[in-house]
């Protein structure tokens, strides 16, 4: 074949392969941090039981659940408004954008970081707290660190380097897995509060090793003050009351597994979450990757880009998570028999719900990316408290009959009443014509 006829089929080629590769490099990594977070739950579940990974896991889920509400959305602000400006070749702009966003949380993850402090002491004075072993205070660190670490992740996933913002996502679980790792080997005992600051101090050398990439990157773009951000409290609170409700989604089953049964419970619902959440980490993902360029499309006014997007979107992760999806619906007694022991082979009900609910999601696509790169994050604000509260009063009713499979029937109804929300927002959205969001 003639050199030229070559190179025509490689350009054909070439947008076509280049998502591919992308898809599948940020998902390779994504497995790698998933599998470590496995790796510390096995550890943890082996090690210590179903008690230990309970409190570990209820300490570390609510100080992220505290630390959405310190960013007040500026991260995902950060992340539309850096890819929109670079997008238009406006670096100092871009660079303006988010330093005011870090400014603008860094009082904020103080403020409550000290006000989690209190809560949890009160809580203890109560005699509320004692099931977790000290561990939710251990966990203080952890809000603060945890905001800026969100803030740094927006950042870079508006900087258009995926690859490097998945990297991170998740990467202090690798240095915490090595370390209880060389501990276990070593006739060490794993407990639950040396876990969670070990977790804050490996979350803390990831943030600042994030940071220092985001300045090397940026250090020479320059200034300009001239365009206003949008404000974190008008723009940012809707995006932040839905980062946190879905959280909140994922912490209040954890909660009343240790509150209406036992920490055992509450260890036992994580094991099964644990081999469910790459489902739901997928298709986050997956919205975070596409996130940018969705923002620049509609910045643009080209909603048949974005549709084509979302579509090529859903189809590579339906295709990524079908295949492991299927033997833990099948077969999720012996899964989890086999991966956490025989204690917790009775979660197996809980698990088929708990992966039938994300994979749902994933048929549904990246609806989150569209609405909140469009800026219609709060008209799902209603519904997103509405699916809460529908989760909770279904867990009290279904739990005394079900057990904590109850707590997985509930968390897959009020899922399902946001993912329909969302992908009907989303059709809205993209049928509309150019220049009406």
């Amino acid at each position: 074949m003639p050199d030229g006829a070559a190179s025509g089929w490689r350009a054909q080629l070439a947008p076509l392969i280049r998502p591919i590769l992308r898809y599948a490099s940020v998902m390779g990594i994504k497995a790698t941090n998933i599998a470590t977070g496995f790796i510390v739950t096995l550890l943890l579940a082996r090690a210590g039981g179903p008690e230990v990974l309970g409190s570990y896991t209820m300490a570390i889920q609510t100080a992220q659940l505290a630390s959405i509400l310190a960013v007040v959305g500026c991260d995902q602000l950060a992340l539309r408004e850096v890819a929109a400006h670079l997008r238009l070749g406006e670096k100092a702009t871009a660079n303006s954008h988010m330093r005011y966003y870090l400014r603008f949380v860094t009082p904020l993850a103080v403020l409550v970081a000290g006000l989690f402090a209190g809560g949890v002491m009160a809580l203890q004075a109560a005699g509320l707290a004692a099931a977790q072993q000290g561990t939710l205070i251990a966990a203080t660190g952890f809000v603060a660190a945890n905001a800026f670490y969100l803030m740094g992740l927006g950042i870079v996933r508006g900087l258009g380097d995926a690859v490097r913002a998945q990297a991170f996502d998740g990467l202090f679980t690798v240095p915490l897995a090595l370390g209880l790792g060389l501990l276990l080997l070593a006739g060490g005992h794993i407990a639950a509060v040396p876990t969670v600051i070990a977790a804050t101090a490996c979350l803390v050398a990831s943030m600042a090793l994030l940071f220092f990439l985001v300045w090397r990157k940026a250090r020479d773009w320059g200034h300009d003050d001239s365009i206003l951000p949008p404000s974190p409290w008008q723009e940012g609170t809707p995006m932040m009351l839905i980062s946190f409700l879905m959280f909140f989604a994922q912490w209040l089953p954890q909660f009343l597994a240790g509150t209406l049964g036992s920490a055992g419970d509450a260890g036992a619902f994580r094991a099964a979450w644990q081999l469910a959440m790459p489902f739901a980490v997928v298709q986050t993902t997956a919205a975070m990757m596409i996130s940018p360029q969705i923002s620049g499309d509609l910045r643009q006014g080209r909603r048949d880009a974005a549709r084509r997007r979302l579509r090529r979107n859903r189809y590579a992760t339906l295709a990524s998570t079908l295949p492991i999806a299927l033997p833990l619906l099948i077969w999720p007694k012996a899964i989890l028999t086999l991966i956490f022991g025989a204690a917790f082979a009775g979660t197996a009900p809980l698990l088929q719900w708990l992966v039938g609910a994300n994979m749902l999601a994933i048929l549904a696509g990246a609806s989150g990316a569209v609405i909140t790169m469009s800026g219609r994050s709060r008209e799902t604000v209603p519904v997103m408290i509405l699916a809460a509260a529908l989760m909770a009063i279904l867990a009290f009713l279904l739990v005394p009959r079900f057990g904590i499979t109850g707590l997985a029937m509930a968390y897959a109804a009020g899922h399902a009443l946001r993912v329909g929300q969302g992908y009907w927002l989303t059709r809205r959205i993209l049928a509309l014509p150019p220049g009406s969001t």
